[in-house]
């Protein structure tokens, strides 16, 4: 049987004699039926970005007398699945580091899946749907092959209209299960990331499981570390309630 968590906090209050009192109240947050993990793991070698790719893991330090390891990882920020920040798109923007909790944890998940025959991602695809402080996650089903060549084979995408139409709607996280979400056969300019960067929209990449979300509620992380960089991997999961 599952329970939810019970969450303590106590209020302290002055009275006007000066003396202080508390009260412990209680309240009981609902359980967690399952996780669900929305991101590729890493591992050395790997393609994320075709001709962009670099993940090395390494011992610094090798076992010693007390059975530890230390060992590290270079890679770059677009691997696996990842965030970007402002910075990614604008030189003055916030890093990574600079993202605010509240814009990363526990968002509401909408899912929006890509019209049968389309490749692009308009503005029509969201009418109806309340986006307002929620991470909208587009589901294309392209990360089944994620790793191999024909994921870049003109993949999926977000159009600039519709990416002006979430960020005028105020959602808080767009996130694909594709390589990028602006088109990837055109490096002349990113207007997706553009337009949702610069209206403090989080961007989302190469996620995947998404389908598994469908028809319950759940409910968006994606914490990278602290780091000042432009884009970051993270471990985007979802909590379903």
């Amino acid at each position: 049987m599952m329970f939810g968590r019970i969450i303590t906090f106590t209020i302290i209050l002055l009275t006007e004699t000066g003396m202080f009192c508390g009260a412990a109240l209680a309240t009981t947050l609902p359980p967690v039926k399952e996780y669900i993990e929305l991101n590729h793991p890493l591992h050395e070698n790997m393609t994320t970005y075709p001709g962009l790719s670099e993940v090395e893991l390494y011992t610094r330090l090798e076992r010693g007398k007390n059975g530890a390891i230390i060992d590290g990882i270079k890679l770059l920020g677009i691997s696996g699945t990842y965030i970007d920040a402002p910075f990614h798109a604008d030189p003055h923007g916030k890093k990574i580091s600079d993202y605010d909790l509240r814009q990363l944890v526990n968002l509401p998940v909408v899912i929006v899946r890509l019209p049968p025959g389309e490749k692009i991602f308009f503005s029509s695809a969201f009418q109806g749907k309340n986006v307002a402080g929620k991470a909208v996650l587009l589901m294309t089903g392209r990360d089944r092959l994620f790793g191999t060549e024909a994921y870049s084979d003109n993949p999926p995408y977000l159009s600039a209209e519709g990416a002006k139409w979430l960020a005028k709607n105020h959602a808080a996280l767009v996130g694909i299960d594709s390589v990028l979400i602006d088109n990837y056969n055109d490096a002349s300019s990113i207007p997706a990331h553009d337009i949702l960067l610069k209206n403090n929209v989080v961007v989302a990449e190469d996620m995947t499981n998404i389908g598994s979300l469908m028809g319950k509620n759940a409910y968006l992380t994606a914490v990278p570390p602290r780091v000042p960089m432009a884009s970051f991997p993270a471990r985007i999961f979802a909590a379903v309630y």
